[in-house]
């Protein structure tokens, strides 16, 4: 059998013994395969209702991101009190986990607490190059090799017109998402794969 902890590595293990709520295994060999982007991205997302959020955490796993920053945005429809971002990020965690594996990934993306979406989040989470994704985005990518991106992904509603002045004054590109309005779960994965085409492991 293939483990993995989450540090990049995986390793050949043998089961020694197994009962109802225990494995204890023997490691057997250390390996370090090469699945991880290139390129280290961050998904500033806003968090929208249960499974559409699910979606976007497992999605965006499988599409190799490097971490999740979920944000209440002015027309985030979803509020939650202390006990229930807790439960939460708890049950994010597991699709985390569980996506890393089902992609054989051998690293677990980042995932923040959630916080108010502002001038302090886009200037905390700035890459090489971030973008701001909106209908009436102007500015284009072009093909220059990245480090680091920075992709910022709103909620049903979209954002506000305050909330995108922010993001220019911040220093982000606002790209349009195409002539199609995308769902807000649909978003990240067109985001990524282009992403992922242009400067990551998704090209020949």
């Amino acid at each position: 059998m293939i483990l993995f902890d989450g540090s990049g590595s995986e390793w050949v293990a043998k089961i020694i013994e197994a009962k109802k709520n225990r494995l204890l295994v023997e490691l057997e060999k250390k390996t370090t395969p090469t699945r991880e982007s290139p390129i280290k991205t961050t998904l500033i997302q806003s968090i929208s209702r249960g499974q559409r959020m699910d979606a976007v955490m497992q999605k965006s796993t499988e599409l190799g991101v490097t971490r999740i920053v979920p944000v209440f945005s002015k027309n985030t429809v979803v509020r939650m009190n202390e006990d229930k971002i807790k439960k939460r990020i708890i049950h994010w965690k597991k699709i985390l986990i569980s996506a890393s594996e089902q992609s054989g990934r051998t690293s677990i993306p980042n995932l923040m607490d959630p916080i108010e979406f502002d001038a302090e989040c886009l200037k905390k989470y700035k890459s090489d190059l971030s973008i701001f994704f909106d209908t009436t985005g102007h500015d284009s990518l072009d093909g220059k090799r990245k480090q680091a991106i920075t992709i910022v992904i709103g909620p049903e509603g979209g954002f506000t017109k305050d909330e995108k002045q922010s993001a220019i004054d911040s220093g982000y590109s606002i790209v349009q998402s195409g002539p199609r309005l995308l769902r807000t779960e649909t978003a990240p994965i067109m985001a990524l794969s282009i992403l992922q085409y242009l400067y990551g492991d998704l090209s020949n």
